[in-house]
C-alpha cells in the first residue's frame, strides 16, 4: 500500500492495496469496481491495471452500501477516545485481515493456471474453474488476437509469467485499426511491461511505418529468459522481429520483405522464423542467432527487397519453397509456412490452398534437420484431392499419374553466407 497524503483520505496505488485496505481479495474487489461502483480510478494512459482508489472516497461508497458483503475498517472514530486508538486498530484489524487473505487467497499455481484472453481481458482460472484475477484491457478498442499463432503462454516458476499477444486493436467509436500489443503480466494479473512496434522502415524510397500488426512470439526459458516477437506491416510486406529481453526491452532486430508469421526458439543462439518471402516468391523458413543482430534478410543493395536503413547482418540460414501448381492455378493466397518442431526435426507445411467446405487445407510438408537441411518434401492427400477436383472442372490437362510433380516438390532454394542462393533437388 502506498500512502500519498490528499484531501480525500490516503492514495492506495494498485488492485493489492486496494484490495488489502478492504481486507479481501483483488478478485472480489474488481468485481466490486464492475458492479457495485466501487470508485476506483486510472492511471491516464495507463494500461489494465493501472489504477489507484482513495481511502476517504472508499469510506463514502462503503456508507452508501451499507448492508451489502462490503464491510471493512474504518479511519477515524467517535470523540472521546484517544486518536490514536481509532488508527491503530482498524489498522490492525486491516493487517490481520490481509495476512488471513493472503495465506487463504487462491494461488495462481502456474501447473493449473489456464488463461483466456478476449477482445476485452485477460482473465485467470484455476484447475476448478475459479477465477483468480480479471486483467481488462483498453476499453476503448477490441482487442484481436493472432490468427497465425498461439495468443498466450505461461511461464511456469514460484512466481509464474504471463505473455499475451494481440494482433491489432479496433476502435469501437470510428472502428480504426491500430497496431497490437505484446505483453507480459505477473502471477497476480498485474503488468509487468508491455511492447508495441514503431519502426519505420524504407525500402526501395519508400518509409513503412506504424501500425504494425502483430503476428507470433516466442519464450525461451531459462536464466536469462530471451522473448522473440514478430510483426508485419498493417497493408504491405515489409515485417520485423525484435529480441527482447523479460523486462520488455529491445536487444535485436531483424527486418525482411514478407510476411514473418511463426517464431521458435531452438536454443539460445538459435531462432526459427517462418513465412513468405517476396523477392523469392514462396513460402519461406529461416534460421537466426539472435545474439548477432541487428539485421535482415540477404537482399542486394538497390533491390526494392533491400532494407535501406536497416544493418546487414545476414541469417543463419533461409530456404525458401516454390508455390506449386494447385497453388498458381487456383490463384490461392500466398503459400505462407508454418513450422513445427518434432525431436530433432523441423516439420514445415506451406498452405498451398486454403481449407473448402470444411475440409482440411491442401499443403506441402517438408522436413528439415534443425540447420535447416532438406530431409524429405511431399504434398498431402487434401493437395491430390483438390488436384483431382481441378482435372475434372478442365482447369488442369493431366491427372496425378502424369503429373511432373506426381512425387512431390522437385526442389527448393536455399541461401546461406557460404553459398550464396542455390537450388537444392528434393532426394
Amino acid at each position: 500500500m502506498t500512502g500519498v497524503g490528499a484531501p480525500n483520505g490516503e492514495r492506495l496505488d494498485s488492485w493489492k492495496a486496494i484490495a488489502a485496505y478492504l481486507g479481501k481479495d483483488a478478485g472480489t474487489v474488481r468485481r466490486w469496481e464492475r458492479d457495485r461502483g466501487l470508485p476506483v480510478h486510472r492511471v491516464p494512459g495507463g494500461r489494465g491495471t493501472s489504477v489507484y482508489a482513495y481511502t476517504g472516497e472508499i469510506h463514502a461508497w462503503l456508507q452508501s452500501t451499507s448492508g451489502q458483503d462490503t464491510q471493512a475498517a474504518e479511519p477515524g472514530g467517535p470523540s472521546g477516545r484517544p486518536r490514536w486508538l481509532w488508527v491503530a486498530l482498524p489498522a490492525a484489524l486491516v493487517i490481520a485481515l490481509f495476512s488471513g487473505w493472503w495465506i487463504q487467497r487462491p494461488r495462481a499455481d502456474a501447473a493449473n493456471l489456464k488463461i483466456h484472453l478476449d477482445e476485452q481481458a485477460v482473465t485467470a482460472v484455476d484447475g476448478d474453474g475459479r477465477e483468480l484475477w480479471v486483467h481488462r484491457l483498453d476499453g476503448q478498442y477490441r482487442h484481436i488476437k493472432s490468427a497465425t499463432s498461439d495468443s498466450v503462454r505461461v511461464l511456469p516458476g514460484r512466481e509464474p509469467h504471463v505473455y499475451y499477444l494481440t494482433s491489432q486493436r479496433i476502435g469501437r467509436t470510428d472502428n480504426a485499426g491500430d497496431g497490437g500489443e505484446f505483453t507480459s503480466l505477473d502471477g497476480n494479473g498485474e503488468t509487468r511491461f508491455t511492447f508495441r512496434f514503431f519502426d519505420n522502415f524504407r525500402f526501395g524510397g519508400q518509409n513503412f511505418g506504424p501500425p504494425w500488426a502483430l503476428t507470433a512470439f516466442s519464450v525461451l526459458d531459462g536464466a536469462p529468459v530471451r522473448l522473440a516477437v514478430a510483426a508485419h506491416h498493417w497493408v504491405w510486406s515489409p515485417s520485423v522481429v525484435a529480441i527482447l529481453d523479460d523486462d520488455g526491452n529491445r536487444l535485436g532486430t531483424y527486418v525482411s520483405h514478407g510476411w514473418i508469421e511463426q517464431l521458435h526458439w531452438l536454443s539460445r543462439d538459435r531462432l526459427v522464423f517462418g513465412g513468405f518471402l517476396e523477392s523469392k516468391n514462396g513460402g519461406m523458413v529461416g534460421l537466426l542467432d539472435p545474439r548477432q543482430l541487428d539485421g535482415q534478410a540477404p537482399e542486394p543493395e538497390g533491390s526494392p527487397h533491400h532494407c535501406e536503413n536497416c544493418a546487414s547482418q545476414p541469417p543463419l540460414k533461409m530456404v525458401v519453397m516454390p508455390r506449386s501448381e494447385i497453388n498458381l492455378v487456383t490463384q490461392s493466397r500466398f503459400n505462407r509456412a508454418i513450422v513445427e518442431r518434432t525431436g530433432d526435426r523441423l516439420t514445415v507445411r506451406t498452405i498451398e490452398m486454403a481449407p473448402l467446405d470444411g475440409q482440411g487445407a491442401a499443403d506441402a510438408i517438408y522436413e528439415f534437420t534443425t540447420s535447416l537441411d532438406l530431409v524429405s518434401a511431399s504434398f498431402s492427400q487434401r493437395y491430390w484431392e483438390n488436384h483431382d477436383r481441378l482435372e475434372r472442372e478442365k482447369k488442369i490437362d493431366h491427372d496425378r499419374a502424369h503429373c511432373p510433380f506426381k512425387n512431390g516438390p522437385r526442389d527448393v532454394q536455399s541461401w546461406s553466407p557460404e553459398t550464396g542462393w542455390i537450388t537444392v533437388p528434393v532426394k
